[in-house]
């Protein structure tokens, strides 16, 4: 079936296969919005009626209204469970995609009679050390979930409350769940005991995946947000907390990652550049005084407990607003006579930029006219890191333009409105 196939059991699908040239490549879909999604809700309706594992969840687009509760009142969410596998006869490996359902603790009734009647897998999260809601309460529709299964070679965990057995080790996962508008993301070890697995429901799927697989919430690590913008020279706080069970010692540290580079761990200290919080328990929250732009990267924020580590990653991105001066603010000249118009923007992080010269119109509701034959200096960076440019062009008056304004225009990411710096033009 080359790099993808459907199981009409479970739904399972095969994808990304590594090595089949175009087989993993994705197909460009350039229509109007709405027609999209009017094909893609028929589509689901006649596929439902064929497939099961279809008829249960939809995702609705974020600007249309959805029926669905929040998390923490419906406690069930759609998750894709993904795993890497080799092919037979091969050393090439595919990742398998497996639609399947998260179902939080209900208080006060069995989980059991809570699951809808249908054939999508379960994993049916048992009262737990760990209260995965406490980092996830969304709109479901906002919520992507990935679980996947976590190797430990075959070695046994000791975790408190569990017992060894020699019979074979616990089964452990690692199930993800990220907002999809950047809010937060977090990530909770699920632990399947070999005793729930004896007693799992029958009718397994794929490869110990069965229609209700139970298990226990022992880890959680949670970042929000996980990309971060700061000012050149202010502080960043870079949000981590983590739960587990209280009869267990877990720390936290932090490394910077960039590419290219080796990873640095992040040395803290009380009053120091950079300070790790540790009140509540369950923060490590990663305090950068004064950040620089070499301090740009992302960094990993590890949680180890008992043989077990979690990372959550936080992007820092250093910005620095240009300064936009032009070098006058008005002119007086005599029809033929040239000047030079410049437009000098400095000390801005980082380097891309975008600036033009644009010749304003005369009357309300039209649009301006960009200024043909702009040239722009090169960037030139000063020893803080951050960059200068300029754009200019040369004038030539005439009587058109006598009462004209022109208006050197900077965009940049540090800038949430562009900056407008302007030249009123009198020719006589």
């Amino acid at each position: 079936m080359g790099g993808g196939a459907w199981l009409a059991a479970g739904c399972i699908l095969s994808a990304g296969t590594a090595g089949r040239g175009d087989a993993g490549r994705g197909v460009e879909l350039r229509a109007p919005l709405s027609l999209l999604q009017n094909q893609l809700l028929d589509f689901k309706r006649r596929l439902s009626a064929h497939h099961p594992c279809f008829s249960v969840f939809t995702r609705t687009p974020s600007n249309v209204a959805s029926a669905d509760p929040g998390l923490r009142r419906s406690l069930q969410l759609p998750c894709v469970f993904e795993m890497r596998k080799t092919i037979p006869l091969s050393n090439e490996t595919e990742t398998v995609l497996l639609d399947v359902r998260l179902q939080l603790p209900a208080a006060g009734r069995p989980q059991a009679e809570s699951l809808p009647a249908d054939t999508l897998p379960s994993f049916v999260v048992q009262e737990s050390s760990v209260d995965v809601l406490q980092y996830t309460d969304e709109d479901i529709d906002m919520l992507d979930c990935r679980i996947s299964p976590y190797r430990t070679a075959n070695a046994q965990i000791l975790w408190p409350g569990r017992e060894l057995r020699a019979h074979g080790p616990d089964t452990w996962f690692t199930c993800t769940i990220k907002h999809t508008a950047g809010k937060y993301a977090a990530t909770a070890f699920l632990v399947q005991g070999h005793g729930d697995r004896e007693h799992q429901p029958a009718g397994q799927l794929h490869q110990g995946i069965a229609e209700q697989t139970r298990v226990s919430a022992v880890l959680a690590v949670r970042t929000r947000p996980p990309r971060v913008r700061s000012a050149l020279g202010s502080d960043a706080a870079l949000d981590c907390a983590f739960a587990a069970d209280p009869r267990l010692s877990a720390a936290a540290r932090w490394a910077l990652r960039r590419s290219g580079r080796r990873e640095r761990r992040i040395a803290t200290s009380s009053g120091g550049r950079a300070e790790l919080s540790t009140e509540p328990h369950g923060n490590a929250t990663l305090l950068l005084r004064r950040v620089e732009i070499g301090d740009e990267g992302t960094y990993i924020c590890a949680v180890q407990a008992a043989g077990l580590e979690l990372e959550q990653a936080v992007q820092l991105q250093v910005t620095e607003r240009p300064t936009v001066t032009v070098n006058v603010n008005s002119l007086s000249l005599v029809e033929g006579e040239q000047q030079k118009l410049v437009c000098d923007i400095r000390n801005y992080y980082p380097a891309d930029i975008h600036a033009q010269w644009l010749r304003e119109p005369r009357g309300a509701g039209q649009l301006p006219d960009t200024v043909p034959n702009v040239l722009t200096s090169s960037h030139r960076q000063s020893s803080n890191g951050t960059y200068s440019s300029s754009r200019f062009f040369l004038l030539t008056a005439a009587l058109r333009d006598n009462g004209r304004t022109y208006t050197c225009r900077v965009e940049h990411a540090s800038l949430r409105a562009p900056i407008r710096r302007s030249v009123t033009v009198a020719v006589r």
